[in-house]
């Protein structure tokens, strides 16, 4: 399924240095992430208490700290009506601004001209949409095994003006194959495969570097959840992959704010362990 809609562009803020809280996002790009935002609450809140959310909200947190050792994470991650709300209303905006602020960090134009955006274990879409406005690229192809996931993810590259493909397939076999021109984009979906898939798809991903295609990993900042972390660094570094920290401290939107505090978690500094590259090293 395809959405056929057209890019806005949208001044965006530089990374800060975790002082005084910065807007969390600027301009015509925060005029359509509101609108996102506002659009998705209404969507799974319609029918669905506050308290619901809260607790699903709470569930992922568990879930992904305490008990990420167990099969099947993602597909525990959306197998409930709160835990899905959460998703859609709560970590996918985190996780459009941690990535947002990241690449803002970076530096766009390191990246050179991307083409095609290729969202990778999309999720929501969310990671995907971020760098595709950012990097002022309107095509999207995003892949991931859920259906739940796909549609949330028609919905984000719509509201951002985005021209996106989904397709239904796992990784790594659904990998696509590489072009220079690309950019691959993995946002927190690497921690969820098991060790064979996970690298598997690192021996996809330096063949893909090889042919000119340039990659934007994120993942959480806590250690503990990705062990394979530095393995991963010191395999890319050689492609000129560049191993980065992002945190920004942002005022959040109301809605984010009012999850925290009923949830008992603390997003006031986004971020995300980061590997992207390879980047041009005479842009500015």
């Amino acid at each position: 399924m395809e959405e056929l809609t057209r890019t806005r562009g949208g001044r965006t803020p530089r990374g800060n240095r975790l002082g005084r809280p910065v807007p969390y996002l600027e301009g015509a790009l925060r005029a359509d992430f509101d609108a996102w935002l506002a659009a998705t609450v209404a969507r799974h809140t319609a029918n669905l208490e506050f308290r619901e959310l809260r607790k699903g909200a709470q569930a992922l947190s568990w879930l992904y700290v305490e008990r990420r050792g167990e099969a099947d994470l993602a597909a525990r991650a959306v197998d409930g009506r709160g835990k899905r709300a959460a998703l859609a209303t709560y970590y996918a905006p985190l996780h459009f601004l941690a990535a947002q602020h990241a690449l803002a960090q970076i530096g766009p134009a390191r990246l050179g001209a991307v083409r095609r955006v290729f969202d990778l274990g999309c999720g929501t879409g969310a990671t995907g949409a971020a760098a595709a406005r950012t990097l002022d690229s309107a095509n999207v192809v995003a892949i991931d095994r859920s259906g739940f996931a796909l549609s949330e993810a028609r919905h984000t590259y719509a509201a951002f003006g985005l021209l996106a493909q989904t397709r239904r397939a796992q990784l790594p076999g659904a990998s696509p194959r590489p072009a220079a021109g690309e950019l691959w984009v993995l946002g927190w979906a690497v921690n969820e495969l098991d060790e064979r898939s996970r690298n598997a798809l690192g021996e996809h991903l330096v063949r893909a570097i090889e042919s000119g295609v340039r990659v934007l990993l994120l993942e959480p900042l806590a250690g503990g959840v990705v062990p394979w972390w530095s393995e991963w660094c010191a395999e890319l570094a050689r492609l000129g992959v560049v191993d980065r920290e992002s945190k920004a401290r942002v005022a959040l939107p109301e809605w984010i704010t009012r999850v925290d505090r009923a949830s008992g978690l603390d997003h006031r500094v986004v971020g995300a362990r980061v590997l992207v590259g390879p980047l041009d090293p005479e842009a500015p």
